[in-house]
């Protein structure tokens, strides 16, 4: 009987630190750039590795029998659990990077071949300055909508100049100037996106 007990109980700390660093393991649906394109690609979380900003390691799968584009301009993720309680979500900004066979590129959409599965490195940042900070062990998902084009447009822009002063994207200064911007540009016109709570009745 110990010996059962010691066993789930390694199995429930296996999962709960599984749980943390993949959210719940299993692939969604990436919200669609047009029609055409509606179910076909789904991302899984794998890490998170940030606070206030940090680094998103996803795997884009293509689930249809055509080449798939893959973009993350829009993209967000949500925080699991309650989000009168949770920490700010994540939106994916600047190009992403991809490990090819001789290198890590910087690319603003891959091509995922028929039935592909690849691992990308987002750059993602929070949203919601209003919120706490997460942290490395907090479990995302992928937002069910992109931002609205106006919003990603503005944020892309003004992270771009904020990231080309600061030495690139990749530069360390980048990031605190990136996040500027991103919370400056959110904040200057709330939409609602998914994963509101009573956190946001303020704004």
């Amino acid at each position: 009987m110990r010996l059962s007990l010691g066993l789930g109980l390694a199995l429930a700390i296996n999962l709960i630190f599984a749980g943390a660093a993949a959210a719940d393991g299993k692939f969604h649906t990436v919200p669609a750039v047009a029609k055409v394109d509606r179910g076909n690609l789904q991302v899984k979380v794998v890490s998170y590795d940030g606070s206030t900003n940090g680094e998103l390691t996803v795997q884009v799968k293509n689930v249809s029998k055509k080449p798939m584009m893959f973009s993350a301009r829009g993209l967000y993720f949500v925080p699991d659990g309650d989000p009168d309680q949770a920490p700010q979500r994540l939106g994916a900004v600047g190009p992403f990077e991809i490990a090819t066979d001789r290198e890590e590129v910087r690319r603003e959409k891959v091509s995922v071949a028929a039935g592909q599965t690849v691992e990308l490195t987002l750059d993602v940042f929070c949203i919601d300055s209003h919120r706490s900070s997460p942290s490395s062990s907090t479990p995302f998902s992928i937002g069910k909508t992109r931002m609205p084009a106006t919003l990603s447009a503005d944020i892309d822009k003004q992270a771009k100049r904020a990231a080309h002063q600061s030495g690139g994207f990749a530069a360390p200064a980048a990031k605190s100037a990136v996040q500027s911007e991103v919370w400056k540009t959110r904040d200057a016109k709330w939409i609602a996106l998914d994963g509101e709570g009573d956190q946001e009745a303020v704004k």
